[in-house]
């Protein structure tokens, strides 16, 4: 069948790698994001070629993309907010305000050990937030760090006609400005409530309506894409962790970006090295 082979690299890409790859039609370009290498070429077991190349690729990102996108770019691109978009947690930046960042990061590693799921150690960490006045947001989110390369994605999936949403475990207040900033066309994440307490609006410590957890994700994608009249096959997905691994089911194609070891190897391509754009040359994009 035919598939598209894309190698991106900080630094150089080994000619010994190179060469495992089935010979067709070649590019090759130098980009912000260091050294891109696509073949479009044909192989009968994408995934067996996929594995292959991965287990001797060290540093260097590699892509064995089948299906639509092997020669179509992206239509849709949907990203988690923290730790890929971002280089921050709200959580903690929001726990750093309350005096509470010891307990919250106890939490997290409870949850990283697999005592509690997402939703229950999202409302855990949130109940320690009672009382911060909502004026912290003003504070908190020109501190949400964009990951290096971020804005240059965007750009370049705008260059492509593709869609860019975000869907985050995070919080509203803090993502939908961001997502305004960005010019975003979807974003979804949790709503913390508030209320009126000592003449301020406070946190309650409560989240309300649905949680953006693992499968709330993967919906957010289909639905966005549904909205946009976008065939799923030609979306792509990228997100850090365990959350992110129903969205990334769902989707043409997933992008582990600084993972987790669990959430890379399953993806269908794991960047490891700082440069979120580097998501650009899988997803079939270029520099605007």
């Amino acid at each position: 069948m035919q598939i598209r082979v894309t190698l991106v690299s900080p630094g150089p890409i080994p000619s010994s790698l190179v060469s495992l790859v089935p010979s067709g039609e070649t590019t090759r370009s130098e980009e912000p994001f260091g050294t891109r290498i696509s073949v479009l070429t044909s192989h009968d077991d994408p995934a067996l070629l996929r594995d292959a190349l991965r287990a001797v690729a060290g540093p260097v990102a590699v892509g064995v993309v089948a299906g639509p996108l092997a020669t179509t770019p992206a239509r849709l691109l949907m990203m988690d907010v923290d730790s890929t978009l971002t280089t921050t947690e709200a959580v903690d930046l929001l726990a750093a305000h309350a005096g509470v960042g010891e307990r919250v990061a106890e939490i997290t590693e409870r949850a990283m050990r697999g005592e509690l799921d997402f939703e229950a150690s999202l409302r855990e960490r949130v109940a320690t937030l009672r009382g911060l006045p909502t004026s912290v947001f003003d504070e908190v989110g020109p501190a949400m760090t964009l990951s290096p390369g971020a804005r240059e994605l965007i750009a370049a999936a705008r260059a492509a006609g593709a869609r860019v949403g975000v869907t985050s475990g995070g919080f509203t207040q803090l993502v939908g400005p961001l997502a305004d900033g960005l010019g975003l066309d979807f974003f979804n994440a949790n709503e913390l409530e508030t209320e009126r307490l000592d003449g301020a609006d406070r946190l309650t410590g409560r989240v309300i309506g649905t949680v953006v957890d693992r499968d709330q994700k993967a919906r957010d994608l289909l639905r966005f894409a549904d909205a946009e009249g976008v065939d799923p096959a030609l979306t792509v997905a990228v997100g850090d962790g365990a959350n992110d691994l129903s969205m990334f089911a769902a989707a043409g194609l997933s992008i582990a970006y600084r993972a987790k070891p669990v959430t890379s190897a399953a993806a269908d391509v794991a960047v490891g090295f700082p440069r979120l754009d580097a998501v650009a040359a899988f997803a079939g994009f270029r520099a605007p």
